[in-house]
This record gives structure tokens, C-alpha cells and sequence, in this order.
């Protein structure tokens, strides 16, 4: 039986991938506490597609190129392991068959992109976004829901994936200009 974390002991980590122009593809781990102050922050090198891997992989290199490439290489360089990752990034979900910590996706019920098809995942929604849990087991579900519901009353989800990018554009910044 697995045992459940209370909400205020939980950590989330925040994994996305911005596309930084004429650099490529950046990832980035913000790890948080249960109200939102980070812990550990990672980012990735700029990585280029490459189309030999495009060919190789089909319809299956995102999931590779965001998954195993970026998201693993954050993930491995964490110290410490957040209770849920959580993910804006459809291309990212691949990664859950690499790691045992519950995973979800945050959507914007109300986005202009095409929504993302989660048929088969248990989802449930906090004010304007979908959660779908990609790997949890039956049981963490409703502990997920409770910490999940716990950090939005304090700090909407998108606001940390918000600071992810904003300093993955800052590192890139500094960088262009030494």
C-alpha cells in the first residue's frame, strides 16, 4: 500500500521545454515546495533537432527528443526527487515510463492549441485546467488530487512554469551577450 505524503510535506517539480530561436530546444526542472518556493532549478544546454533522428524515429521524436533526451537529463541531474511532476508539454508524457514518481499534465481548459487527448488517463479538473494523471497507481490518486488542489489554492499552476521560462530566456540572454 502506498503511503501518502501530506500536502504540506509535498514538492512539485515543474518540467517543460521552451523553444529558444535559432538555439534549438531547452528544458527546464523547477522543483518547489508546497507553497511554491523553489528548492532546485535545472535547465538543459539549447539541443537541435536532427533530422537523421526525425527519419528514425517518425512520429515518435518528440517524445523522444522532449522525454528521454531533455526531460531524463534534468531529471538525473535533480538532487532531490519531487513528490509529483507535473508537465505542460503533451511531447513530455513519454517520460513517464522512465521514472516511478507520479506525473501529470496541467491543460488550460481554455486554450487555443488543440486539446490534448486523454482518453484512457484518469483526469480531474482544478478551476481552469484539465490534470491527467499519466502514470499514478489507483491509489495516489486522490493524494494527488489533494496536493494538487493544496498548491493552486496558494499559486496557480502555470505560474512556476511561468519562472522556468523566464529564466531559461534569461540564461540564453546572458549568454548571447558574453
Amino acid at each position: 500500500m502506498t503511503q501518502s505524503i501530506p500536502s504540506s510535506n509535498a514538492t512539485f517539480g515543474f518540467l517543460t521545454v521552451v523553444e529558444v530561436s535559432q538555439l534549438g530546444h531547452c528544458g527546464g526542472l523547477l522543483i518547489v515546495s508546497a507553497i511554491g518556493r523553489p528548492i532546485e532549478f535545472h535547465c538543459t544546454t539549447p539541443v537541435s533537432s536532427n533530422r537523421a533522428q526525425e527519419i528514425m524515429y517518425g512520429q515518435t521524436y518528440a517524445g523522444f527528443l522532449y522525454a528521454d533526451q531533455i526531460g531524463m537529463s534534468l531529471v538525473d541531474k535533480a538532487k532531490q526527487s519531487p513528490t509529483i511532476f507535473v508537465t505542460d508539454c503533451p511531447d513530455m508524457l513519454p517520460i513517464s515510463e522512465l521514472i516511478d514518481t507520479p506525473l501529470i499534465l496541467a491543460e488550460e481548459s481554455h486554450r487555443d492549441r488543440e486539446s490534448f487527448d486523454g482518453r484512457g488517463l484518469s483526469n480531474f479538473s482544478i478551476k481552469d485546467q484539465v490534470i491527467y494523471c499519466v502514470n499514478a497507481k489507483t491509489d495516489q490518486l486522490e493524494p494527488i488530487r489533494n496536493q494538487v488542489d493544496s498548491f493552486v489554492r496558494r499559486l496557480p499552476l502555470e505560474e512556476p512554469f511561468e519562472r522556468v521560462c523566464q529564466a531559461i530566456e534569461e540564461a540564453h540572454t546572458v549568454l548571447r551577450s558574453a
